[in-house]
């Protein structure tokens, strides 16, 4: 009697060992597709920032050349109110 509790203790373990196992490798076939557009969304932020890294430059050169258009502008087309009308 003691021959087959044993046995059937082994077989009862070795199932939960192949029940965990399996469990174990759905959660890492799931995992690494997690991984994987992880990886996928970091390299295209990495070209986003790559693209993006001088902007802040180009801005302050836009802002000076928009004030240097605005004063050019209006040198060249005074107010109606300043004209002193």
């Amino acid at each position: 009697m003691s021959t087959l509790l044993t046995v059937l203790s082994v077989l009862a373990a070795w199932a939960l060992l192949g029940v965990l196992l399996v469990g174990l490798l759905l959660v890492v076939k799931s995992l690494q597709s997690i991984r994987h557009w992880l990886e996928k969304t970091t390299m295209g932020l990495r070209a986003v920032e790559h693209q993006t890294r001088d902007l802040a430059a180009r801005g302050d050169a836009l802002t000076v050349s928009l004030r240097e258009a605005i004063t050019a502008l209006e040198a060249a087309f005074p107010r109606r109110d300043e004209q002193g009308s």
